[in-house]
């Protein structure tokens, strides 16, 4: 049950015996803005590995195993025009001697939440200084992983906005002008601004969950208007992204506008096409592109149901890139005319139905399905989703697939021609 404490505020209990331990998520979401994601990343390194009471990584190494083996650590998310940042935290349930567990392991979230490591300018420069060099090292990298290099070149290619053309870990530049100071008064706001949504999940009572809740000390704040889903409207010209560098196996990245959002009447079709698209082990791409024709090294699909883009990743020689594309472009036509087998639409639906059923065993898919139905107001129960997807038919696929627009290419071809 979703329980607002104070405006903006909220805590939702998930009360489940299955699992041995409690997992609390602390979330705060903020509208996705210039530069945020650079930001809410190196807040997560750094406020993971210090605060003031525990001051590095050995001291909060020593509390966690007071904790008896308690699981901690600080994510991001980036979900349409959203992003989260969010503290979690696994702990026993269980009394030792005269404390709670779960208890001691909330005032350790406290203190780090509230209580960074700083100095007199901001977050202790040592330690910010070091956390900075840490993710500029990994941003460049990055470089080095030609596969997520042409997807965020097709990602810039297809995105008409700015803040959604950016990789999820910023860019130097970015992370250059941040210091120790600014970085420590953009905390300070997303404290007293975020939308914070608190999750509890596990053996607890709605009353046990409320007293936990209460040790932190998050202000009330303005309701967080903004619209989750990201909407971009198609557009006729296809956008192309191309470069050449020193690699052996050049990559073609395709992006379809698929204007279907999450719990929307037709998700559960947008989810069984992808499936059978390029989603699947033996996918249409992967069989019809990589084993029969042998265009491909890989070949699959994956659909953002937050910002309506389907995309295509494909590993190639240089020389098979036009017959690349049109092998895919056939696929689609096939599967916007109906061409799909009973067998194809079955392996998709159980596909799908296996990985919902598979995430209840997961203390984490549960956190974040229970974040998701938090942010769109929508339960995709497990009941729900089975009858969603019995009603899948041909038909409903084919109707998604008519609505998949190739909008955007991205290339990397390799020097040597390959």
């Amino acid at each position: 049950m979703r329980l607002k404490l104070k405006s903006g505020i909220y805590l939702t209990v998930v009360p489940v015996k299955q699992f041995k331990t409690v997992r609390v998520a602390v979330n705060l979401i903020a509208p996705l803005t210039p530069g945020v994601q650079a930001k809410r990343l190196l807040l997560a390194n750094l406020l993971e590995n210090c605060t003031a009471e525990f001051p590095n990584q050995a001291a909060i190494a020593r509390q966690l195993a007071k904790l008896y083996g308690a699981g901690f650590g600080v994510t991001v998310n980036r979900r349409g025009n959203s992003h989260s940042l969010s503290f979690i935290l696994n702990c026993l349930n269980d009394e030792v001697g005269n404390t709670s567990l779960l208890e001691d392991g909330m005032d350790f979230l406290k203190q780090v939440i509230f209580h960074p490591l700083t100095d007199e300018n901001g977050f202790e420069a040592n330690n910010f200084l070091r956390e900075r060099r840490n993710l500029k090292q990994a941003v460049i990298s990055a470089a080095d992983n030609k596969q997520l290099t042409t997807y965020l070149a097709l990602q810039k290619a297809y995105f008409t906005d700015l803040v959604q053309q950016e990789p999820s870990f910023g860019t130097l530049e970015q992370l250059e002008n941040l210091n120790a100071a600014n970085l420590f008064q953009y905390y300070q706001t997303c404290l007293a601004q975020d939308q914070v949504e608190i999750i509890v999940l596990g053996d607890v009572t709605q009353g046990q969950a409320e007293q936990l809740a209460e040790k932190l000390d998050f202000k009330p704040r303005a309701k967080q208007d903004f619209g989750l889903f990201y909407q971009q409207t198609w557009q006729p010209k296809l956008r192309q992204n191309s470069f050449k560098q020193t690699v052996s196996q050049s990559k073609f990245d395709l992006a379809f506008s698929l204007p279907i959002y999450y719990d929307q009447a037709e998700f559960a079709a947008a989810l069984v096409f992808d499936a059978i698209f390029g989603g699947l082990p033996l996918s249409r791409l992967f069989v019809n592109v990589r084993e029969k024709r042998g265009l491909a090294y890989y070949a699959s699909s994956s659909f953002d149901s937050f910002r309506g883009i389907l995309a295509v990743q494909t590993g190639i020689d240089a020389a098979n890139k036009e017959r690349a594309q049109e092998v895919i472009c056939q696929q689609l036509r096939e599967l916007q005319q109906g061409r799909i087998s009973q067998v194809e639409l079955a392996d998709a639906k159980k596909m799908l139905l296996n990985d919902y059923q598979s995430q209840l065993d997961s203390q984490s898919s549960q956190l974040r399905r229970t974040l998701l139905t938090n942010l769109t107001g929508s339960d995709l129960t497990g009941r729900k989703w089975e009858q969603a997807l019995d009603k899948v038919g041909t038909e409903q696929v084919a109707a998604v697939a008519q609505q998949a627009k190739l909008q955007a290419s991205s290339y990397l071809q390799g020097m040597d021609g390959k």
